[in-house]
């Protein structure tokens, strides 16, 4: 992220928010909740396919096999196979980092096995991994203690990003501790991206676990930040206030106004439905991975009372006149060309509640009420079954 106001899709979720962007370069969008996938045998190795057989032989066997493994592009079908890639993958590479470790190597080469071990084992806590979280955080505290300069730096670099995904397990005297220090640093550094994606990212943690509240107080103390600091930072403050906004909807009415593709948007209306709040875009990859699911929802469902209303994040309205038309999309659009204050991320209802990932999908029960901010896949229908009955 360059700027606290950067707006872009953001293709992984918490779940992998570390883990194929640092050690595959991938992009695919992933669930937060891991498969269950095979255990380590007693040879230390994932299972017996080939592909993740750690070889036991010399570190510059290891580090060539961690580069080979680096490189895979396995072919996946499902977010659920993408999420056991990135699972077994990872449970091998701390497999390779340990017998790195192992073998007494030079500097250089036990940190290259620091950063492989606990890396891996990081990404493995934030795909719920049992005891992965424990484990990179022992490790993280004891790489941080090690005489040699590269390991220590390992466990200084992971330190903060282990004990966000840690933070939903502790308690709140100890996440607020976490919160005072993220937001001295953002102080400290001026608004940088690094401290400002730390923030984000344990803001993310706390709202994907039930804490939405305590994110939203985290972005109230930084919108009183941004205000009394140099003016160039100051314009930042609104944002903060919006995304405050957006973690306080779990529970609470939801507003909504805009101008419609085609026809007259009144939110009114929607009363005593269950409406799909769909923050969208044609151009981004899992809202359009995601429309099978949510037409098909509707199909079953909108007899029964239930709606859609799509806020797309498009620039131009004539591609997405076409892609409507092609998909054969039922249910309204709100598109805002106005270019000066509607285009794109800066549509009215994005800015309002600091919109700054899609696919965002927000479910509303009858009453106008948010009952959940992530109703995609398997949730999406287990929602609208609790609500609405069984489609049948």
């Amino acid at each position: 992220m360059n700027h606290p106001l950067t707006r872009r899709a953001v293709l992984q979720p918490v779940a992998i928010i570390i883990s194929a962007v640092m050690l595959f370069g991938l992009t695919s969008c992933s669930s937060s909740v891991a498969p269950k996938v095979a255990r380590a045998d007693e040879s230390g190795n994932v299972e017996t396919d080939p592909d993740y057989i750690v070889p036991e032989g010399t570190n510059a066997e290891i580090l060539a096999f961690v580069e080979t493994l680096k490189k895979r592009q396995p072919k996946i079908n499902s977010q659920a196979e993408y999420v056991e890639f990135i699972i077994k993958s990872n449970r091998a590479l701390v497999t390779a980092g340990d017998r790195i470790l192992k073998q007494d190597p030079d500097e250089p080469t036990a940190a290259k096995g620091a950063t492989i071990k606990l890396t891996a084992l990081t990404i493995l806590a934030a795909n719920n991994v049992e005891g992965a979280g424990k484990q990179a955080l022992e490790l993280a505290a004891e790489f941080k203690a090690d005489k040699r300069e590269g390991v220590a730096k390992v466990g200084e670099e992971l330190w903060t990003p282990i004990r966000i995904i840690n933070s939903p397990s502790g308690t709140e005297a100890e996440r607020k501790a976490l919160a005072d220090e993220l937001v001295a640093e953002l102080d400290k550094s001026k608004f940088s991206a690094k401290a400002y994606g730390a923030i984000s990212h344990f803001t993310q943690i706390l709202s994907e676990n039930g804490k939405g509240n305590e994110a939203a107080d985290l972005y109230d103390r930084l919108e009183v930040l941004a205000r009394d600091s140099e003016p160039k930072f100051q314009p930042n403050a609104d944002r903060f206030a919006a995304i405050a906004r957006r973690l306080r909807l779990p529970g609470n009415l939801l507003s909504l106004e805009g101008k419609a593709l085609t026809g007259k948007f009144d939110w009114d209306s929607y009363r005593g439905k269950v409406v799909l709040v769909d923050f969208w875009a044609t151009w981004c990859g899992p809202c359009i991975g995601e429309l099978p699911n949510v037409k098909a929802n509707y199909e079953k469902y909108h007899d029964k009372g239930f709606d859609v209303v799509g806020i797309s994040l498009d620039k131009s309205r004539a591609s997405l006149e076409v892609f409507v038309k092609s998909e054969e999309i039922p249910w309204m659009q709100l598109f805002d060309e106005d270019v000066q204050k509607g285009k794109g991320w800066n549509h009215p209802m994005a800015v309002h509640y600091g919109v700054n990932a899609v696919p965002l999908a927000i479910l509303v029960d009858k009453e106008g009420k948010v009952v959940s901010m992530n109703a995609r896949g398997e949730e999406l229908t287990k929602l609208l079954e609790k609500l609405l009955g069984d489609a049948k």
